[in-house]
Protein backbone atom coordinates (compact mmCIF):
# COMPACT_ATOMS: atom_id res chain seq x y z
CA UNK A 1 0.00 0.00 0.00
CA UNK A 2 1.18 3.63 -0.69
CA UNK A 3 -1.13 4.84 1.95
CA UNK A 4 -0.30 4.68 5.72
CA UNK A 5 -2.93 5.78 8.83
CA UNK A 6 -1.02 5.21 12.06
CA UNK A 7 -3.68 3.86 14.14
CA UNK A 8 -1.79 4.56 16.82
CA UNK A 9 -1.89 8.13 16.67
CA UNK A 10 -5.45 8.23 14.85
CA UNK A 11 -8.29 9.70 16.54
CA UNK A 12 -11.18 8.06 14.85
CA UNK A 13 -12.74 11.51 13.79
CA UNK A 14 -13.33 10.44 10.41
CA UNK A 15 -12.99 13.93 9.25
CA UNK A 16 -9.76 12.52 6.63
CA UNK A 17 -12.82 10.33 5.26
CA UNK A 18 -14.89 13.18 4.46
CA UNK A 19 -13.07 15.39 2.66
CA UNK A 20 -11.20 12.58 0.22
CA UNK A 21 -12.22 13.84 -3.07
CA UNK A 22 -11.78 10.58 -4.28
CA UNK A 23 -13.65 8.58 -1.10
CA UNK A 24 -10.85 6.43 -0.69
CA UNK A 25 -10.58 6.68 3.12
CA UNK A 26 -12.92 3.70 4.96
CA UNK A 27 -13.80 4.41 8.44
CA UNK A 28 -15.06 0.88 9.99
CA UNK A 29 -14.19 0.33 13.47
CA UNK A 30 -10.67 2.03 12.34
CA UNK A 31 -9.47 4.55 9.59
CA UNK A 32 -8.48 3.02 6.76
CA UNK A 33 -7.36 3.54 3.11
CA UNK A 34 -9.13 1.36 0.31
CA UNK A 35 -6.58 -0.66 -0.78
CA UNK A 36 -8.35 -1.44 -4.22
CA UNK A 37 -8.88 2.33 -4.50
CA UNK A 38 -5.64 4.00 -3.77
CA UNK A 39 -4.59 4.22 -7.61
CA UNK A 40 -7.14 6.86 -7.25
CA UNK A 41 -5.39 8.95 -4.76
CA UNK A 42 -4.60 12.02 -6.24
CA UNK A 43 -2.10 13.16 -3.56
CA UNK A 44 -3.18 16.30 -3.26
CA UNK A 45 -2.33 15.94 0.77
CA UNK A 46 -6.18 16.93 1.93
CA UNK A 47 -6.33 14.27 4.17
CA UNK A 48 -2.80 14.89 5.63
CA UNK A 49 -3.31 18.95 6.27
CA UNK A 50 -6.97 18.12 7.98
CA UNK A 51 -6.06 15.47 10.51
CA UNK A 52 -5.59 16.79 14.19
CA UNK A 53 -3.30 14.41 14.91
CA UNK A 54 -0.53 13.88 11.87
CA UNK A 55 -1.98 9.72 11.79
CA UNK A 56 -1.79 9.81 7.78
CA UNK A 57 1.11 9.21 5.63
CA UNK A 58 0.66 9.66 1.58
CA UNK A 59 3.07 8.41 -0.49
CA UNK A 60 5.41 11.16 -1.13
CA UNK A 61 4.92 13.69 0.85
CA UNK A 62 5.81 14.73 4.49
CA UNK A 63 4.65 16.58 7.25
CA UNK A 64 8.35 18.38 7.50
CA UNK A 65 8.73 18.85 4.00
CA UNK A 66 5.36 19.83 2.73
CA UNK A 67 2.92 21.20 4.88
CA UNK A 68 3.22 24.29 6.70
CA UNK A 69 0.63 25.30 9.67
CA UNK A 70 -1.87 27.66 9.39
CA UNK A 71 -1.57 30.53 11.21
CA UNK A 72 -5.22 32.12 11.28
CA UNK A 73 -4.46 35.16 9.50
CA UNK A 74 -6.66 35.87 6.68
CA UNK A 75 -7.04 38.64 4.46
CA UNK A 76 -10.63 40.17 4.42
CA UNK A 77 -12.65 40.52 1.61
CA UNK A 78 -12.06 44.13 0.94
CA UNK A 79 -8.10 43.31 1.02
CA UNK A 80 -8.51 40.84 -1.34
CA UNK A 81 -10.27 42.93 -4.10
CA UNK A 82 -7.99 45.24 -3.42
CA UNK A 83 -5.06 43.53 -4.71
CA UNK A 84 -7.05 42.22 -7.53
CA UNK A 85 -8.03 45.43 -8.38
CA UNK A 86 -4.76 47.53 -8.55
CA UNK A 87 -3.14 44.38 -10.54
CA UNK A 88 -2.95 45.62 -14.27
CA UNK A 89 -0.94 43.84 -17.50
CA UNK A 90 2.29 45.88 -17.08
CA UNK A 91 3.90 46.03 -21.01
CA UNK A 92 6.86 48.99 -20.36
CA UNK A 93 9.54 47.85 -17.80
CA UNK A 94 12.57 49.59 -16.35
CA UNK A 95 16.14 48.46 -17.81
CA UNK A 96 16.56 46.93 -14.36
CA UNK A 97 17.16 43.32 -13.87
CA UNK A 98 15.09 40.74 -11.65
CA UNK A 99 16.80 38.54 -8.85
CA UNK A 100 16.58 35.11 -9.22
CA UNK A 101 15.35 35.08 -5.30
CA UNK A 102 12.51 37.22 -6.44
CA UNK A 103 11.82 34.86 -9.87
CA UNK A 104 11.84 31.96 -7.05
CA UNK A 105 9.46 33.89 -4.86
CA UNK A 106 7.29 34.59 -8.07
CA UNK A 107 7.36 30.62 -9.36
CA UNK A 108 7.01 29.28 -5.38
CA UNK A 109 3.59 30.29 -5.41
CA UNK A 110 2.55 27.69 -7.81
CA UNK A 111 2.81 25.37 -4.77
CA UNK A 112 -0.34 27.06 -3.67
CA UNK A 113 -2.28 26.97 -6.99
CA UNK A 114 -4.77 24.33 -7.91
CA UNK A 115 -5.07 21.80 -11.02
CA UNK A 116 -7.17 20.06 -12.68
CA UNK A 117 -4.79 16.52 -12.53
CA UNK A 118 -1.24 15.34 -12.60
CA UNK A 119 0.82 18.80 -11.71
CA UNK A 120 3.97 16.88 -11.30
CA UNK A 121 3.68 16.79 -15.02
CA UNK A 122 3.85 21.19 -15.66
CA UNK A 123 7.06 22.20 -16.09
CA UNK A 124 8.44 25.62 -15.93
CA UNK A 125 10.78 27.44 -18.23
CA UNK A 126 12.61 30.43 -17.00
CA UNK A 127 14.82 32.70 -19.12
CA UNK A 128 16.14 36.00 -16.61
CA UNK A 129 18.17 36.97 -19.08
CA UNK A 130 17.40 40.22 -21.73
CA UNK A 131 19.70 39.21 -24.10
CA UNK A 132 18.04 35.70 -24.23
CA UNK A 133 14.97 36.94 -24.67
CA UNK A 134 15.95 38.97 -27.68
CA UNK A 135 17.99 36.20 -29.55
CA UNK A 136 14.55 34.72 -29.74
CA UNK A 137 12.30 37.98 -30.86
CA UNK A 138 13.08 37.60 -34.74
CA UNK A 139 11.76 33.71 -35.19
CA UNK A 140 8.39 35.35 -32.99
CA UNK A 141 8.48 38.05 -35.50
CA UNK A 142 8.89 36.08 -38.52
CA UNK A 143 5.91 33.73 -37.51
CA UNK A 144 3.46 36.77 -37.44
CA UNK A 145 4.60 37.97 -40.80
CA UNK A 146 3.68 34.54 -41.69
CA UNK A 147 0.46 34.63 -40.06
CA UNK A 148 -0.31 37.66 -41.83
CA UNK A 149 0.38 35.99 -44.94
CA UNK A 150 -1.70 33.19 -44.56
CA UNK A 151 -5.06 35.12 -43.35
CA UNK A 152 -4.62 37.51 -46.57
CA UNK A 153 -4.49 34.69 -48.43
CA UNK A 154 -8.39 33.00 -49.03
CA UNK A 155 -7.16 29.21 -49.48
CA UNK A 156 -4.40 29.30 -46.63
CA UNK A 157 -6.89 31.14 -44.48
CA UNK A 158 -8.83 27.66 -44.96
CA UNK A 159 -6.62 25.41 -43.96
CA UNK A 160 -5.39 27.54 -40.53
CA UNK A 161 -8.94 27.49 -39.56
CA UNK A 162 -9.30 23.54 -40.00
CA UNK A 163 -5.85 22.98 -38.15
CA UNK A 164 -6.26 25.56 -35.67
CA UNK A 165 -9.85 25.16 -34.52
CA UNK A 166 -12.50 27.51 -34.03
CA UNK A 167 -11.50 28.93 -31.36
CA UNK A 168 -8.03 30.12 -32.09
CA UNK A 169 -8.25 30.89 -35.44
CA UNK A 170 -11.03 33.61 -34.27
CA UNK A 171 -8.42 34.60 -31.93
CA UNK A 172 -5.91 34.61 -34.94
CA UNK A 173 -7.68 36.22 -36.92
CA UNK A 174 -9.62 39.12 -34.60
CA UNK A 175 -7.03 39.56 -32.27
CA UNK A 176 -3.51 38.83 -33.56
CA UNK A 177 -3.49 39.41 -37.04
CA UNK A 178 -5.14 42.87 -36.56
CA UNK A 179 -2.14 43.61 -34.46
CA UNK A 180 1.15 42.05 -36.29
CA UNK A 181 -0.81 43.91 -39.52
CA UNK A 182 -0.21 47.12 -37.54
CA UNK A 183 3.19 46.31 -37.00
CA UNK A 184 3.56 46.13 -33.73
CA UNK A 185 5.06 42.80 -33.80
CA UNK A 186 7.97 44.48 -36.87
CA UNK A 187 11.21 44.38 -34.74
CA UNK A 188 11.96 47.81 -36.95
CA UNK A 189 9.68 48.98 -34.56
CA UNK A 190 10.69 48.55 -31.20
CA UNK A 191 10.21 45.04 -29.01
CA UNK A 192 6.33 44.86 -29.12
CA UNK A 193 6.42 41.22 -28.19
CA UNK A 194 8.08 40.87 -25.09
CA UNK A 195 7.83 44.57 -24.63
CA UNK A 196 11.77 44.79 -23.12
CA UNK A 197 10.82 42.80 -20.46
CA UNK A 198 13.71 41.09 -18.10
CA UNK A 199 12.65 37.72 -17.80
CA UNK A 200 10.31 35.89 -19.02
CA UNK A 201 8.23 32.32 -17.48
CA UNK A 202 6.80 30.00 -19.56
CA UNK A 203 4.73 27.44 -18.75
CA UNK A 204 4.59 23.83 -20.76
CA UNK A 205 3.69 20.00 -20.34
CA UNK A 206 3.93 17.03 -22.64
CA UNK A 207 0.99 17.05 -25.24
CA UNK A 208 -0.93 14.69 -23.52
CA UNK A 209 -0.85 15.12 -20.35
CA UNK A 210 -4.04 15.62 -18.15
CA UNK A 211 -5.92 18.86 -18.08
CA UNK A 212 -2.40 20.59 -18.62
CA UNK A 213 -4.08 23.52 -20.53
CA UNK A 214 -6.52 24.61 -17.44
CA UNK A 215 -3.49 24.05 -15.23
CA UNK A 216 -0.89 26.51 -17.13
CA UNK A 217 -3.96 29.45 -16.97
CA UNK A 218 -3.86 29.00 -13.28
CA UNK A 219 -0.16 28.76 -12.87
CA UNK A 220 0.12 31.94 -15.14
CA UNK A 221 -2.57 33.69 -13.14
CA UNK A 222 -0.96 32.81 -9.59
CA UNK A 223 2.93 33.87 -10.67
CA UNK A 224 0.64 37.71 -12.12
CA UNK A 225 -0.96 37.83 -9.10
CA UNK A 226 2.98 36.80 -7.33
CA UNK A 227 4.69 39.35 -9.19
CA UNK A 228 2.07 42.12 -8.46
CA UNK A 229 2.10 41.69 -4.38
CA UNK A 230 6.09 41.74 -4.52
CA UNK A 231 5.96 45.10 -6.70
CA UNK A 232 6.81 43.94 -9.93
CA UNK A 233 4.70 43.94 -13.03
CA UNK A 234 3.62 41.29 -15.68
CA UNK A 235 1.75 40.10 -18.10
CA UNK A 236 0.56 37.38 -20.20
CA UNK A 237 1.60 37.22 -23.48
CA UNK A 238 -0.21 34.17 -25.16
CA UNK A 239 0.89 35.60 -28.81
CA UNK A 240 4.67 34.07 -28.65
CA UNK A 241 2.69 30.26 -27.57
CA UNK A 242 1.71 28.91 -31.26
CA UNK A 243 5.41 30.54 -32.17
CA UNK A 244 7.41 28.69 -29.72
CA UNK A 245 5.39 25.48 -30.24
CA UNK A 246 5.95 25.70 -34.28
CA UNK A 247 9.35 26.49 -33.89
CA UNK A 248 11.62 23.50 -32.87
CA UNK A 249 15.17 27.05 -32.68
CA UNK A 250 12.59 28.61 -30.22
CA UNK A 251 11.86 25.68 -28.28
CA UNK A 252 15.46 25.07 -28.24
CA UNK A 253 16.05 29.15 -27.24
CA UNK A 254 12.87 28.33 -23.97
CA UNK A 255 14.71 24.69 -23.16
CA UNK A 256 11.61 23.24 -23.81
CA UNK A 257 11.44 19.60 -24.85
CA UNK A 258 10.32 18.44 -28.26
CA UNK A 259 7.39 16.32 -26.82
CA UNK A 260 6.12 19.23 -24.55
CA UNK A 261 4.01 21.96 -26.10
CA UNK A 262 4.06 25.76 -24.32
CA UNK A 263 0.60 26.93 -22.81
CA UNK A 264 1.48 30.55 -21.50
CA UNK A 265 4.01 32.99 -21.18
CA UNK A 266 4.41 35.99 -18.45
CA UNK A 267 6.95 38.34 -18.87
CA UNK A 268 8.14 39.89 -16.04
CA UNK A 269 10.12 43.37 -14.37
CA UNK A 270 10.02 46.45 -12.54
CA UNK A 271 7.41 48.88 -14.17
CA UNK A 272 8.50 52.01 -15.18
CA UNK A 273 5.24 53.66 -14.50
CA UNK A 274 2.70 53.13 -11.73
CA UNK A 275 -1.41 53.26 -12.52
CA UNK A 276 -3.12 55.98 -10.51
CA UNK A 277 -6.51 54.06 -10.70
CA UNK A 278 -8.31 50.78 -11.55
CA UNK A 279 -10.53 50.47 -14.01
CA UNK A 280 -13.74 48.03 -13.16
CA UNK A 281 -15.01 46.05 -16.05
CA UNK A 282 -17.89 45.11 -17.44
CA UNK A 283 -19.94 42.43 -15.56
CA UNK A 284 -20.17 39.39 -17.47
CA UNK A 285 -23.32 37.55 -18.16
CA UNK A 286 -24.77 36.10 -14.99
CA UNK A 287 -27.45 33.08 -15.51
CA UNK A 288 -28.93 32.53 -11.71
CA UNK A 289 -30.44 28.71 -11.91
CA UNK A 290 -33.50 28.57 -9.44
Amino acid sequence: MRNKINQSLCKKCGICTEVCPNKIILQNGHIQFKEEKEHLCLQCGQCMAVCPSKAIKVKGLSYENDFHEITGKKADYENFMEILSSRRSVRTFKNRPVSEEVIDEIVNSLSYAPFGAAPEKMEISVINNREKIVSALPLISDFFHGIEKMIESPIASIFLKLFAGKEDFQTIKNHIYPIAKSGIYNLDNGDGITRGAPAIITIHAAKDAEAHTNNGIIYATYMMLAAHAIGLGATMIECVIPAINRNKKLKRIFQIPDNNEAIMSVIVGYPKYHYKRTIKRHKHKINRVL
